[in-house]
C-alpha cells in the first residue's frame, strides 16, 4: 500500500499457428499490458491480413448504430471471419442514409412552418387584414415586431404619410406599417424600422391571419405525419437488425484492437514473440491460463525491463485520496505511494482550518448530499468524499478549540437559558464546561504552532524523499536527510537567539547541526542546494495560512452571531433573523470548506510533494476485452 504494486515484465515465444488464439486468450484474461517486442531475432510485426476489412466493417456498423440510435451492446466471442461474414450480410446503410436525409429535410421544413404559424398567430388581432393583397405597385405593408419600449421613438421616425397600427404588449409589440411607394419614402421607412430594432415577418404567402393559421396547421399535421412514417421506417430497421448490429459492432471493435496489436509483436519464419507487463502476483495466473490452452506450443519467461507501469492498490475506504494522487500525477513505480499519507495529512490540515463542531457537521452533511447528486467516481464525487472524511477532523478540532458556530459551548448553554430551555444554576453549571484553545485569543501561539507543524510536515517529506532515493543514489538520500538537520538547526537558532525560548547554551550545538547539514546539502546537491536555502524558509512560512484561514473563519462567524443571533428579545423579527442567521452560517461553512480543501491541498501537493515526489508514472493499461463488455456508447 505504501508503494505501487510490484510489476513483472514477461516474454512469450510461441508458434505462429496459435497467433490469433493466443491473442484472444490474452485479451480475455486481461492482465497483460503489451509492449513492443525488442528481440533482434524477429522481424517487426504487422497488422493481421484481414485488419483492413475488419476496420472497414466496424466503421460501417458504427455508422449504422448511430443512424438507428442504438445504445449499449454486448460483446460476443466469435471468430473474426464469422463476424465479418455476418456483418457483410447487413446491407441497410444506404436506405438508412436516404431515410435520414429525408428526415433532415422534413424537420427543416417543419421548423419553417412552425415559425410561420408563430408569426401568423401574432397577427390574429389584425383579423380583417388580407396580406395577399396588401402589397402593390403603389403601397407596401411592413409586418413585424419591435420592443414595446421603442414604440414612441419608432412613431416619430416614420414619414407622416405612413399609416401604422399595432398590438402593444408588455415586452413586444406586433406592428403593421402601410406606406406609399413614393420616391425617398421607402428608404426612409426601412431605415427608421431597422434603426429601432424592427424584426420583419415574411407574410408573402399569408391571406387573413385566421385562414393562414388554419392552413398552416393542416400543413404542419401533414408534415408531422411524413416524419412519423420515416421514423417508423427507421424503427423497423432497428427492430429487425438492432441487436445483431450492436453485438457485431462490439465484436468487430474487439477484433480491430486485436488485429492492430500484432504490430508490436516480433515474427520469425515459424514463431512469434510478444512482451509485456503483468502484476507480479498475477504471473502464476497467466502461466496457468496459457498452459491449459497451449501446452507445448509456447514458452513464457520473466525478463528484465525498465519503466514498468504504475498500479496503485489501496483499501476502498482510502480511494478518494488515491484519486487525489492520480489526479495530480502517478508516482514512479519505485516511489512511495502517498495515498495513505494524504489520508492523515489532508484531514488534519482541513480540521485545523475549519475547527468548528457545527461547521464540521454541516460540511459532513453537505458533502453527503453532494455525493448523491454527482456521478460516482467523478471529480465532484471524490472531492465530496474527501470533504466528508475530513469533516470528522473539523469536528474533533472544533471540540479542542471549543468552537460551535463561532460560540463556545458555555455561550450556547447561556443562549438556551435565555429561551428558558435549561436552567444552568439548577444544573450546577456556573462557568465554562472546559477550557478550549481559543484561536482568536492565542493568535501568535497558533501562528507559531502552524509553522512548527509545517516544518514537521516538510521534514516528513524529506524523509520520504531519502527513502525513495536510497536505492538509486545514497548521496542524494543523505542530502534529503541533511535538509531535516538544517530545519532542526535553523529552528533552534531562531528560537534561541531571536525568541529566547531555549537556553543560550543550546546555541552552539544548534549552529553546528545547521552548518554541518548545509555542507552535506552542498556536497550532495551542489551549489543549487545552497541556492534553495531561502525556499525552505518560504515553504515553512506558507503553513501560516493554516492559522490565517482558521482565524478568518472564526471572525466571520462572530460577526454573523453579533448581527443576527436569534435571541428572544428580537420578537417578530425572528421570522427574518433566524433564516438569515442559518443561511449565513451555511454560506460561511461552504467558504470554509472550499478554503480549507484548496489551501490544505496546496500545502500537501506543492510544499510537501516537492520534497520527495517526482511523479510521471504511466498508468497500467492491460490488453483486456473487459472494457468492451461494459462500454456503453
Amino acid at each position: 500500500m505504501l508503494r505501487p504494486l510490484k510489476m513483472q515484465k514477461i516474454r512469450v515465444v510461441a508458434v505462429k499457428s496459435i497467433t490469433n488464439p493466443l491473442l484472444k486468450e490474452l485479451h480475455n484474461i486481461g492482465i497483460v499490458e503489451l509492449r513492443k517486442a525488442s528481440s533482434e531475432n524477429f522481424k517487426p510485426g504487422k497488422t493481421v491480413p484481414i485488419y483492413d476489412n475488419i476496420s472497414a466493417q466496424w466503421i460501417r456498423l458504427r455508422a449504422i448504430t448511430s443512424m438507428l440510435e442504438l445504445h449499449g451492446g454486448q460483446y460476443k466471442e466469435m471468430d473474426a471471419e464469422q463476424a465479418l461474414e455476418e456483418a457483410e450480410k447487413i446491407q441497410i446503410g444506404e436506405p438508412l442514409r436516404k431515410a435520414h436525409d429525408r428526415l433532415s429535410l422534413l424537420n427543416s421544413e417543419l421548423s419553417a412552418l412552425e415559425l410561420k404559424i408563430k408569426n401568423a398567430k401574432k397577427l390574429l388581432p389584425f383579423k380583417s387584414v388580407d396580406f395577399s393583397s396588401s402589397n402593390s405597385k403603389y403601397i407596401t405593408l411592413y409586418a413585424g415586431t419591435v420592443a414595446s419600449i421603442k414604440m414612441p421613438f419608432l412613431r416619430k421616425s416614420l414619414p407622416q404619410s405612413c399609416e401604422m397600427t399595432a398590438k402593444v404588449g408588455k415586452v413586444e409589440t406586433v406592428l403593421l406599417v402601410l406606406c406609399k411607394n413614393e420616391e425617398g419614402i421607402t428608404s426612409s421607412v426601412e431605415l427608421g424600422l431597422s434603426k429601432h430594432g424592427f424584426s420583419p415577418m415574411n407574410v408573402s404567402d399569408f391571406t387573413t391571419p385566421a385562414a393562414t393559421v388554419s392552413r398552416l396547421e393542416g400543413e404542419i399535421a401533414a408534415k408531422k405525419g411524413e416524419i412519423a412514417k420515416v421514423r417508423e421506417e427507421i424503427s423497423t430497421y432497428a427492430s429487425k437488425y438492432g441487436e445483431q448490429v450492436k453485438t457485431l459492432e462490439r465484436t468487430l471493435a474487439v477484433w480491430a484492437e486485436r488485429s492492430v496489436t500484432t504490430k508490436d509483436f516480433g515474427f520469425g519464419t515459424e514463431a512469434f514473440v510478444l512482451e509485456g507487463w503483468v502484476k507480479d502476483k498475477e504471473y502464476g495466473k497467466l502461466e496457468k491460463a496459457l498452459d491449459s490452452k497451449f501446452r507445448g506450443k509456447f514458452y513464457l519467461e520473466k525478463i528484465e525491463g525498465d519503466k514498468p507501469p504504475t498500479v496503485l492498490e489501496n483499501p476502498e475506504s482510502t480511494r478518494q485520496f488515491q484519486f487525489l494522487v492520480e489526479l495530480f500525477s502517478l508516482p514512479q513505480p519505485d516511489e512511495i505511494d502517498p495515498s495513505l499519507i494524504l489520508l492523515i495529512t489532508v484531514p488534519i490540515m482541513y480540521g485545523l482550518m475549519m475547527g468548528d463542531v457545527f461547521y464540521g457537521l454541516i460540511s459532513f452533511f453537505l458533502a453527503s448530499w453532494m455525493m448523491k447528486k454527482v456521478k460516482k467516481g467523478g471529480l465532484g464525487f471524490e472531492v465530496a468524499r474527501i470533504w466528508k472524511f475530513s469533516a470528522i477532523a473539523g469536528i474533533i478540532f472544533g471540540i479542542i478549540f471549543d468552537e460551535w458556530m463561532g460560540l463556545s459551548s458555555f455561550e450556547w448553554l447561556e443562549f438556551l437559558q435565555s429561551w428558558g430551555v435549561i436552567n444552568l444554576a439548577a444544573m450546577g453549571i456556573t462557568g465554562p464546561l472546559y477550557q478550549g484553545f481559543s484561536r482568536t485569543h492565542n493568535m501568535s501561539l497558533l501562528l507559531g504552532l502552524s509553522i512548527v507543524l509545517g516544518m514537521i510536515h516538510l521534514a516528513f517529506g524529506f524523509l520520504i524523499g531519502a527513502i525513495n532515493a536510497w536505492h538509486h543514489s545514497k548521496k542524494h538520500a543523505y542530502g534529503k536527510l541533511a535538509w531535516i538537520g538544517l530545519e532542526i538547526g535553523g529552528f533552534f537558532l531562531v528560537t534561541i537567539y531571536m525568541l529566547s525560548m531555549f537556553p543560550i547554551e543550546w546555541g552552539a550545538p544548534a549552529a553546528a547541526v545547521f552548518f554541518v547539514s548545509l555542507v552535506i546539502i552542498i556536497w550532495a546537491e551542489g551549489m543549487m542546494g545552497a541556492v534553495e536555502l531561502p525556499g525552505i524558509l518560504g515553504n515553512s512560512l506558507s503553513y501560516a495560512r493554516i492559522a490565517a484561514v482558521g482565524i478568518a473563519g472564526v471572525a466571520l462567524a462572530e460577526v454573523i452571531n453579533e448581527s443576527f443571533m436569534p435571541g428572544p428579545e428580537k420578537g417578530l423579527m425572528l421570522l427574518i433573523i433566524f433564516p438569515l442567521f442559518m443561511v449565513l452560517h451555511v454560506l460561511n461553512t461552504g467558504l470554509a470548506m472550499v478554503e480549507s480543501i484548496v489551501q490544505g491541498g496546496r500545502l500537501n501537493l506543492v510544499e510537501f510533494y516537492g520534497k520527495f515526489f517526482h511523479g510521471g508514472g504511466k498508468a497500467f493499461a492491460p490488453f483486456s476485452v473487459e472494457r468492451f463488455k461494459n462500454e456503453v456508447k
